[in-house]
């Protein structure tokens, strides 16, 4: 389980000093910990024993959520696996305006403070395939 440190934005409605109290700058800074923490737990897991990651945030903040799973997703070879006994949380956004996600990514959880009654937080639980990491894609100067 990682329960990455977060901007806390999925628990404003409980402490509203929050929503003042965070900055653009927060978020991303935030975000480059979490994908640098969700590489190193998935480096961690064993793949022949199931490799099973589970990321989670306070955040309702897709550069905190979506979009540092979709870097775990490009880094390694892992997938997204149905959240067992989430069904009843909100799926995860497979686009959020310009930006466009893997399309499992329906199968992270959303909780929000105004549908669930409860602080709003993200729970994606990623496989581990194998041990290798994905190769980079390389740009050409021709755009390919």
């Amino acid at each position: 389980l990682l329960d990455a440190p977060c901007t806390g934005l999925g628990v404003y409605s409980r402490d509203p000093s929050i929503k003042g109290a965070r900055t653009v700058a927060d978020v991303r800074k935030l975000a480059h910990l979490q994908k640098e923490l969700l590489l190193s737990a998935i480096d961690a897991v064993d793949d022949k024993k199931a490799g099973i990651v589970v990321y989670s945030t306070c955040s309702v903040s897709i550069e905190e959520n979506e979009d540092v799973v979709q870097y775990a997703l490009d880094k390694r070879n892992v997938r997204l696996v149905d959240a067992d006994g989430l069904e009843f949380a909100r799926p995860g956004f497979a686009r959020c305006g310009m930006r466009r996600y893997h399309p499992t990514m329906t199968k992270t959880r959303r909780f929000y403070p105004h549908v669930h009654n409860m602080d709003g937080f993200f729970v994606a639980k990623i496989q581990k395939l194998s041990p290798r990491n994905k190769k980079r894609k390389h740009k050409t100067s021709e755009g390919g």
